[in-house]
């Protein structure tokens, strides 16, 4: 009977731990568009030397490329709060699937980036 006591007191602390840091939607859609620009800068670097306009050109599209995967995120993320986890729901493929998982203060991205960016160059 004790053992099981302090197993129902465990859960209850892990639920309360849990609770308190739930993340918020915003850092559901930071992590999402971070993920999305690494892997697309990773696909634009080819190891070559740049000349200095070129750098610059790129350092402009690429600010303006995640001002834009940031507004696509935004509308169209979904994020369920569970009170102790949350849920961050994307349409891609043709279906609406889960997509992060928010929990102890943490985002977990559970898609490959590239197959969200390839969804929103199709767009």
């Amino acid at each position: 009977m004790r053992k099981l006591i302090k197993i129902i007191l465990l859960l209850i602390v892990v639920a309360g731990i849990m609770f308190f840091t739930c993340s918020e939607e915003e850092r559901h859609i930071d992590k999402l568009t971070n993920e999305i620009i690494e892997t697309a800068q990773k696909g634009q670097n080819n190891g070559e030397d740049n000349d200095l306009l070129e750098n610059l050109g790129n350092a402009i599209v690429g600010t303006i490329s995640e001002k834009v995967v940031h507004i696509y995120v935004k509308s169209q993320l979904k994020v369920d709060n569970y009170q102790i986890i949350n849920v961050g729901k994307m349409y891609y493929d043709g279906e609406k699937r889960v997509v992060t998982i928010g929990a102890f203060n943490h985002v977990f991205c559970l898609v490959k980036a590239y197959d969200l960016l390839d969804e929103i160059k199709t767009h």
